[in-house]
C-alpha cells in the first residue's frame, strides 16, 4: 500500500501545500464575503490556474470524467470574468454624465 511509504519529510510537504491551499481559500472566501472587488479577481485567477494542470493531466491520461471537469472550470472561469467585466462595464456608465442637465 502506498499510504505506508509516505515518509515524515513527504508528510510535511503535504501539510505545508494544505496549509498554503487553505490560506489561499480562506483569503478569497473572506474577500468574497465582504464583497470585495479584488476577492472577485483573484477568484477568478484561483479557479484559471487550476486550467492547465488539468489539461496536462488529461494529456497523460485522457478520460471523460478528465475532460468534463476541464471544461466545466473554463466555463465557470468565462462567466465570472465575464460577469466582472459587464459589471465594470455598468458601473462606468452609471457614472457617466448625463448630457441632459
Amino acid at each position: 500500500m502506498k499510504l505506508w511509504s509516505v515518509d515524515d519529510r513527504k508528510l510535511k510537504e503535504i501539510g505545508a501545500g494544505t496549509f498554503f491551499y487553505a490560506g489561499i481559500f480562506l483569503t478569497e472566501g473572506l474577500g468574497l464575503l465582504l464583497r470585495k472587488t479584488w476577492a472577485e479577481y483573484f477568484t477568478i485567477i484561483v479557479t484559471g490556474s487550476f486550467i492547465p494542470l488539468e489539461v496536462y493531466l488529461i494529456t497523460q491520461h485522457f478520460t471523460a470524467v478528465r475532460s468534463l471537469a476541464t471544461l466545466v472550470n473554463i466555463v465557470i472561469v468565462w462567466y465570472l470574468l465575464a460577469r466582472r467585466l459587464g459589471e465594470r462595464k455598468r458601473q462606468a456608465a452609471f457614472r457617466r454624465p448625463s448630457a441632459i442637465s
